[in-house]
């Protein structure tokens, strides 16, 4: 045991962390102090459950810390990882600042994200910055504050503007997953534009022209029509397209939206100048002409009912949100979406996801890996080899926690 403990006490020198702690016999901790709480260090900054830890202790045949010894340990640990989870986020908002070219605001994208899978006791809602996509604030909402877990991501969003108002960061541009909640707050604001994701609005019109193009053989012609089956990928490239090149237009991205039936229908008279159907006298249409009027009325009455038809003002700047999306897979790591935990419990994970997203995200990559996968023309690309992922935050936490005992 005194072996353990000697290696325990020359790992904490190495770590960077407070080494005359260690040298003056005065301020040594005992061996109790050194390997107890280091466990408990571990533990609670890995995001291990509790009863991972118990199960692999009994399983090595070492010796476990008691659930009383860690209580106590939890309760002064968590205070040293909110102050580390709240310089992580100014040092995010001074990043942030600072990469903007002007000075009229920065561009947030939010999104929530529910504790439980129904219902939720807690909510997470966060906000990324534009340019550096580390996190700007994180709120925990809970029922204590609102009964009805559908209004959460409002409340959040709210303590945000808040928060970032008191610190004097003005808001230019909100990008998030069509909330209409956060919709209605967002235009409400004097100085900020609301915009929506580009991606969750095409994913609704590639399902709804799905139901279009495929059923039973007794339903064709009537629900659905065989012309429509080679189109739905395409409809979904035309969007996209037709977004980032409406010059931030909401007419004009009507209109071109308008113009795809038309385009599938052979008629290319209002098709962008530098398109090949336009230019090219050789042209012939890589897809199925639509000659049934049902077909084309089916998939007229598709496109003309999505959110991105009916209000495209709000998908004009092209925003997306799938860092945020990345951000609660992160939290996946310290929040189990399948266990209800404590506010205290819930807190502390969320301020180590903060902690851990912005020391890592858009860190550096060794090597691009390209598949040679003709038929994967995405792929094509290449797929990024980044760098291993750093852990400074706990070093940083554990410092705290010493220098808290001197």
């Amino acid at each position: 045991m005194k072996g353990h403990v000697a290696s325990v006490r020359l790992m904490c020198t190495k770590e960077k962390s407070h080494s005359y702690l260690w040298s003056s016999s005065s301020y040594l901790p005992n061996d109790e102090f050194l390997v107890n709480h280091r466990i408990c260090h571990a533990f609670y900054s890995s995001g291990l459950l509790p009863v991972h830890y118990t199960r692999f202790v009994n399983g090595a045949g070492i010796g476990c810390i008691t659930k009383e010894r860690r209580s106590k340990f939890f309760r002064k640990y968590k205070e040293h990882a909110e102050n580390e989870s709240i310089q992580s986020v100014d040092n995010a908002i001074n990043d942030e600042i600072s990469s903007k070219d002007d000075l009229d605001g920065i561009n947030i994208m939010t999104d929530a994200r529910h504790g439980w899978r129904k219902n939720a006791k807690d909510t997470t809602v966060v906000a990324l910055g534009e340019k550096t996509h580390k996190v700007m604030d994180c709120e925990h909402i809970t029922k204590s504050q609102d009964k009805v877990a559908q209004r959460h991501e409002r409340l959040g969003t709210q303590i945000i503007y808040e928060n970032l108002e008191n610190k004097n960061v003005s808001i230019k541009i909100h990008a998030h997953d069509r909330n209409l909640a956060v919709n209605k707050f967002v235009r409400d604001t004097q100085f900020t534009v609301n915009q929506n994701d580009l991606w969750h609005a095409v994913k609704a019109v590639k399902k709804a022209v799905t139901k279009i193009s495929k059923g039973t053989k007794r339903s064709e012609g009537i629900s659905w029509s065989v012309q429509l089956g080679d189109k739905v990928e395409p409809i979904a490239t035309h969007i996209n397209w037709a977004v980032r090149n409406c010059e931030q237009n909401s007419l004009k991205l009507k209109e071109s939206l308008d113009n795809i039936v038309n385009h599938y229908c052979d008629k290319h008279e209002n098709c962008h100048h530098s398109s090949r159907c336009r230019f090219d006298s050789n042209y012939e249409p890589s897809r199925t002409v639509l000659t049934n009027l049902k077909a084309r009325k089916m998939l007229e009455i598709a496109i003309k009912s999505s959110t991105i038809y009916k209000y495209p003002q709000d998908y004009i700047l092209a925003k997306d949100t799938f860092y945020v999306e990345s951000f609660n897979n992160v939290v996946n790591i310290f929040q189990d979406k399948r266990i209800c935990f404590g506010d205290d419990q819930y807190k502390l994970r969320s301020n180590l996801a903060v902690c851990h997203w912005n020391e890592n995200v858009d860190r550096g990559f060794t090597s691009v890996w390209k598949s040679r996968n003709p038929n994967a023309p995405a792929s094509q690309k290449g797929k990024k080899i980044y760098k291993k992922l750093t852990y400074n935050y706990r070093i940083n936490i554990w410092n705290r926690y010493i220098s808290s005992f001197y």
